[in-house]
């Protein structure tokens, strides 16, 4: 009992930390100088691999007919009929487990595949006879410990929330040790109990079926080399029956709350940016705003915000100027200079382009011009990188709007790369119809809902 408290604690403890928004569980990334004047960058990724310790608590239900012989096969005068058969009625317990396991998830699949060993799968179960109507209140019970050796081959779906999974399976149990009880209990003059084994035998090859849904979070960057990932989850077990002597049909369902603690190896990418005596670095520019009523571009209800950015020498710029240029801009309307237009690019700005129908999926004019900007910035800053996030309205199949997603965030992946910059610096995710920010009942709604977000990040 004590190792399922423990076991229950530890899985409880880790449930209740379990972050509350998704993490990102797979990027990291490392700049290196180099004496050359180039930068060397190190991306690391989640691997493919997985190893690591299963352990968990059983609860489980014991049901169908158990006929249990009262004692040995000798004459007992305790007991009036020795050889009489008992039927039992449904029962429970509880147990634990601990393993090891392998997953193979690649990167970016929706599916994946593991295999569990459990060295030790002990589940125990009791059941009880009604209590006779006389003044002893003779009671009998049935105490099964079945300890297994399982193996178990799984499938894995990897849901579109990160982290979120399900999982479902084989299970072979081999029964390594039993203990049979029948324990006899009636009152006297105060309660007595009376055991004996029994000498039933069990099944000793067991085949079931698990189905069950996880969720796996990051715990630790090991020696930048090794994630280690935690993992609870909850599953229902069932299979064959577990005992078959005397006429019984035992069997057996049990639900485990458990903990995946698995450790894998990094995937590694490098990419040298070179060093460009030559470059200049775009100049700086102050941005004036003001309200306007106008027609509606994302990010705002009935008004919008205008701009007009002008470049300045950078001793002109003010802290308090700079500081008004790091505001989001979604969408330029007036540019009344006449110079080139340059947009102001800084660490932590987003930027939001819409799409003008459900099936479109190809870069608008003023995409392109922002994302000259954003090439031009990502040369000259070799550590930042862009998170790109495409959406969709609900106009079409789940997996026609999840597609179209992924291609608006591939295309201002491909746009940005045909200008130079690595693609291990740019991290494009497609969320389908899944986030919306208007009503799709409407074109308005679905006007702001298929859309793609930059985010840079330092």
């Amino acid at each position: 009992m004590i190792k399922i408290k423990i076991i229950v604690i530890l899985i409880a403890f880790v449930i209740l930390n379990i972050p509350l928004k998704a993490q990102n569980m797979g990027d990291f990334r490392e700049i290196i100088p180099l004496p050359s004047k180039d930068t060397l960058v190190i991306n690391r990724g989640l691997g493919d691999w997985w190893f690591g310790l299963n352990v968990g608590y059983n609860g489980n239900f014991y049901f169908g007919k158990l006929k249990m012989p009262l004692t040995e096969h000798v004459l007992d005068t305790l007991v009036p009929f020795p050889d009489s058969l008992i039927s039992f009625p449904s029962g429970a317990g509880s147990g634990y487990i601990g393993g090891i396991f392998a997953e193979w998830n690649p990167k970016g699949s929706d599916w994946g595949v593991s295999l569990s060993l459990q060295l030790m799968d002990f589940r125990r179960g009791s059941a009880e006879t009604e209590p006779d109507a006389d003044t002893t209140k003779l009671v009998y019970e049935a105490i099964t410990d079945f300890n297994y050796i399982s193996v178990s081959p799984s499938a894995r779906y990897n849901f579109s929330i990160p982290g979120m999974y399900a999982m479902g399976g084989l299970d072979f149990d081999y029964c390594i040790s039993s203990n049979l009880i029948n324990k006899l209990k009636f009152v006297n003059t105060g309660n007595i109990d009376q055991e004996k084994k029994n000498l039933m035998t069990n099944t000793k090859i067991r085949i079931g079926l698990h189905l069950g849904i996880g969720y796996e979070f990051l715990v630790a960057d090991i020696n930048h080399k090794y994630r280690l990932l935690f993992s609870p989850y909850i599953m229902l077990n069932g299979g064959t029956n577990v005992m078959s002597d005397f006429n019984s049909a035992r069997n057996q369902v049990f639900a485990k709350l458990g903990l995946f603690i698995k450790l894998g190896p990094d995937e590694v990418t490098k990419d040298t940016l070179a060093f460009n005596p030559d470059y200049k670095p775009p100049p700086e520019a102050y941005a004036t705003s003001r309200r306007e009523v106008g027609p509606f571009f994302g990010g705002f209800d009935e008004e919008l915000l205008a701009f007009e950015a002008k470049p300045v020498e950078r001793s002109q710029v003010s802290e308090e100027v700079a500081e008004k240029s790091t505001i989001d801009v979604v969408e330029k309307v007036n540019i009344t200079t006449e110079t080139p237009r340059r947009i102001t690019i800084r660490a932590g700005q987003r930027k939001t382009y819409f799409f003008p129908s459900s099936a479109s999926t190809s870069l608008t004019g003023d995409t392109k011009e922002y994302l000259d900007n954003v090439a031009d910035f990502l040369k000259a800053n070799p550590s930042s990188t862009v998170r790109i996030v495409g959406h969709s309205d609900d106009q079409g199949t789940f997996s026609q709007n999840q597609k179209r997603s992924e291609d608006r965030a591939n295309q201002v992946v491909q746009y940005l790369v045909s200008k130079g910059i690595s693609k291990g610096r740019l991290f494009p995710r497609g969320d389908g119809a899944r986030v919306p920010v208007g009503d799709n009942r409407n074109e308005e709604g679905r006007k702001r809902n298929r859309r793609v977000e930059i985010m840079i990040v330092q």
